[in-house]
């Protein structure tokens, strides 16, 4: 009898393995807070004669509970960017604790491989002189529905989704989100796109090979779709891990009608990147073309170099050093249009949840490129 018992429990809990005191399961739909078994070793969902209630207790796994049942599960998490800002080139040399970013993201499956996902953007509002106002609002960053193998190797995001470049830079090339943005999109760079967009996205993977293609409004996740006529941006990756830790990647971005700003955006990237368990080394090269509608055209061009050398295998602890260098020149055609961007820094994985940097972020703007600036930065990235 206690080897039927114990294999009565056992099979328990693998099916409800994060069941705790007092918590209602279901079996076949119908809910259960009590077992019963005979003599014989066999268990009842309804108590009657010769049956004795058997008491479980199933410990939660390891790391949290995740609510499950035959067809469906959610995932709740999100990640923070708490910063120490500190202004060095201002004569009030202005500083301030903030965040920078707070994402919340919940996913609903349908199926091991099929969800939707919603994620909010949490972030301090600039006032109409751009300046930040206080106050923190939310805001959707992504929310779409994602059906994997729509076509072979390849499935599809449709809403609220991926843009083709930017997450996959953030994931494979610059590794410090927490500090800046990728060139492609930071202002103190290119600022050409942004990471999220309306439309379908449709990204896959096969041998040494990942992809990522689709059709967007244009405008980006806080832009109202303007355009006129077609007025959409067809935009495309294609990556090869050439060798183990060597990605050859290359992008390029068409937006017609770019905001409804009367021009077409044309832009051209390459990246390499180089990740060994020592160091990360990424270089990439991006150009860009603005064709007005009424006017002369813009050509913009330039380069970034990043990398990471990670010093727990000479130390024992996490620990790294980081570096990066930006060129963007804003506009070929004219002179004094050269904006150099520089961080560096130290950084600390505390945790798999935890990182800390401190670090030094610079820009060097000639007269017909923006504004210098010189920001010491503390930062912990918290994700949970």
């Amino acid at each position: 009898m206690k080897g039927k018992l114990l294999t009565a429990l056992t099979l328990l809990s693998f099916a409800f393995p994060s069941v705790s005191t007092g918590t209602t399961i279901l079996i076949n739909g119908i809910p259960v807070k009590q077992l019963y078994i005979d003599s014989e070793g066999r268990l009842y969902l309804t108590p009657g004669k010769g049956r004795k209630p058997v008491k479980i207790e199933i410990p939660a796994r390891e790391g949290g509970t995740v609510l499950t049942s035959k067809d469906k599960k959610l995932k709740i998490g999100g990640v923070a960017y708490i910063h120490y800002d500190a202004d060095l080139k201002g004569k009030n040399h202005k500083n301030s604790f903030k965040l920078t970013r707070n994402y919340i993201e919940l996913r609903g499956y349908f199926n091991e491989k099929d969800y939707f996902r919603t994620t909010l953007d949490i972030k301090q509002e600039k006032n109409s002189g751009g300046n930040m106002d206080g106050s923190y609002v939310a805001r959707l960053k992504y929310a779409y529905v994602y059906f994997h193998n729509v076509i072979p190797h390849t499935g599809v995001e449709l809403g609220l989704v991926h843009r083709p470049w930017i997450d996959w830079e953030e994931h494979h090339g610059w590794l410090h989100r927490d500090l800046e943005e990728t060139m492609i999109e930071n202002h103190s760079g290119a600022g050409l796109i942004n990471s999220a967009d309306f439309g379908a996205n449709f990204k896959g993977k096969y041998g040494i090979a990942s992809w990522e293609f689709g059709i967007f409004n244009g405008e980006g996740y806080h832009g109202e779709e303007e355009s006129e006529h077609f007025g959409k941006s067809l935009e495309g990756r294609v990556s090869f891990n050439l060798i183990d830790g060597f990605i050859l990647s290359g992008h390029t971005v068409h937006s017609f009608d770019h905001k409804g700003e009367k021009f077409d955006r044309h832009i051209y990237q390459i990246h390499a990147v180089e990740n060994t368990p020592y160091f990360l080394i990424a270089a990439q090269y991006i150009w860009n073309k603005d064709n007005y509608y009424s006017r002369g055209d813009v050509d913009r061009k330039g380069f970034s170099i990043n990398g990471d050398l990670k010093l727990k295998p000479f130390t024992g602890y996490s620990l790294g050093l980081l570096a990066r260098y930006d060129y963007w020149d804003t506009d070929t055609d004219k002179s004094d249009s050269v904006r150099e961007h520089f961080v560096y820094g130290l950084f600390y994985k505390f945790s798999p949840h935890v990182k800390f940097t401190l670090a030094h972020d610079r820009v060097i703007a000639e007269d017909n490129a923006g504004d210098d600036s010189s920001t010491l930065m503390g930062v912990a990235q918290v994700k949970w």
